[in-house]
């Protein structure tokens, strides 16, 4: 299996999650969302013509802390690698990504 390195980013306000695959950042992309979840889409790459590459530029979800449908990912025969931490699946990355944020919003929550 392929393994892609990401970074990722995460807006609090709009709950929007993002990893983005590496060796596609600042190129141009559209989403492609999920069929049996609009609020989140995978990011394919666009050539100068703005037509697609075949490449994923990377992977989106809006309303992430409460996402839950995880039978609705893609199967892709990638592992997503944030720096630092192990290959995963595209599933295992953002569970355990969706813990971490939550945890961090609730503490954010009880300091407030």
């Amino acid at each position: 299996m392929e393994t892609v390195k990401v970074s990722a980013t995460w807006s609090r306000e709009a709950d929007r999650y993002t990893l983005w695959v590496e060796d596609q950042a600042g190129r141009a992309f559209v989403p492609d969302p999920l069929e049996d979840y609009p609020l989140a889409a995978l990011l394919l790459e666009l050539d100068e013509a703005e037509q697609e590459t075949g490449r994923i530029a990377g992977f989106e979800i809006l309303g992430f802390l409460e996402f839950d449908r995880w039978d609705a990912l893609p199967q892709l025969d990638l592992l997503w690698q944030l720096p630092g931490q192990e290959p995963l699946p595209l599933d295992e990355l953002l569970k355990r990504e969706q813990r971490r944020l939550r945890q961090e919003a609730e503490r954010a929550a009880s300091l407030a």
